[in-house]
C-alpha cells in the first residue's frame, strides 16, 4: 500500500505534471508573452509546491525533514551552492566545447524577448530576479527533485538502485526541457546527476536551491548586460 502511495504521489507531483509541460511545449504553435513567462511559473511552481506540502503530510504521513536530514547550517548551505554553482559553470564551459557540435541547440527566442523587455520594465525585472527565479523556478524544480529522490529511495536501499533513481530523476528533469532542444535535454541531465549525487551525500535542499538560482540567475544577468540594445 505505502508503495502504492508512493507511486500515485509522485504521478501526481511529478511525472503527470512534466508531461503535460512537454505535451504543451511539443504542441505550441506560438510562445509565451513577456508577462506569461513571469506569472506562469509563479503559479504553476506555487500551485506545486503547496501541492508537494499537502501530500507528503497529509496523504504519505512523511516528515518534511526527509529533504533535510542532515545537520546544517545557512553559511555552510550557501557554501555548498556556491561550489555547486561553480561546478554547473564548469559542465556549461565543458559542454558548449564540446556537446553543442553534435547535438540540436534550440534557440530560447521566448527568453530572449524577456530579456529586452526586462530592460525597459523595473518590476518584471523585479519579479524575474526574485520570486520567479528563486521560488518559481529553483525551489519548485529542486523540490520535485528531491521529492523523486527520497520517495523512490525509500523503495530499496540496493546501491545500484540509488544510482539508477538519480538517473531518472536527472532524465525526467532534463525531459522536462525538451523544447531546448537535445542540447538541453542532455546538458541539464547531466548536471542533474551532479544535483542527485551531491544530495545523497550531503540530503540538504537549501543549496541546490541557491546553485540553480545563481546559474540561471548569472546567465540571465550576463545576457542582459552584454546583448547589444538594437
Amino acid at each position: 500500500m505505502n508503495l502504492f502511495k508512493s507511486i500515485l504521489a509522485l504521478s501526481l507531483i511529478a511525472f503527470i505534471p512534466f508531461g503535460l509541460m512537454i505535451w504543451v511545449r511539443t504542441h505550441q504553435t506560438t510562445g509565451f508573452a513577456g508577462i506569461e513567462l513571469i506569472a506562469y511559473p509563479l503559479i504553476f511552481g506555487g500551485l506545486g509546491i503547496a501541492i508537494v506540502y499537502v501530500t507528503k503530510k497529509y496523504f504519505l504521513n512523511e516528515p518534511l525533514s526527509d529533504f533535510n536530514t542532515t545537520n546544517g547550517s545557512l553559511l555552510t548551505d550557501i557554501y555548498w551552492g556556491i561550489i555547486l554553482t561553480a561546478i554547473y559553470f564548469a559542465l556549461f564551459f565543458i559542454e558548449r566545447r564540446t556537446l553543442s557540435h553534435i547535438l540540436q541547440m534550440n534557440a530560447n527566442q521566448e527568453l530572449l524577448d524577456l530579456i529586452l523587455e526586462m530592460r525597459g520594465d523595473p518590476f518584471i525585472l523585479f519579479m524575474f530576479f526574485g520570486p520567479v527565479l528563486w521560488i518559481g523556478v529553483a525551489l519548485y524544480e529542486e523540490l520535485i527533485r528531491v521529492f523523486m529522490l527520497t520517495s523512490m529511495w525509500k523503495w530499496s536501499e540496493n546501491q545500484f538502485w540509488i544510482i539508477v533513481v538519480i538517473v531518472i530523476s536527472a532524465s525526467v528533469m532534463g525531459l522536462v526541457h525538451w523544447h531546448q532542444g537535445s542540447y538541453g535535454i542532455v546538458t541539464i541531465s547531466i548536471k542533474g546527476l551532479v544535483s542527485g549525487y551531491y544530495f545523497l551525500r550531503k540530503r540538504r535542499l537549501l543549496p541546490l536551491i541557491i546553485a540553480h538560482a545563481l546559474y540561471d540567475g548569472l546567465q540571465v544577468a550576463m545576457f542582459l548586460l552584454t546583448y547589444p540594445e538594437h
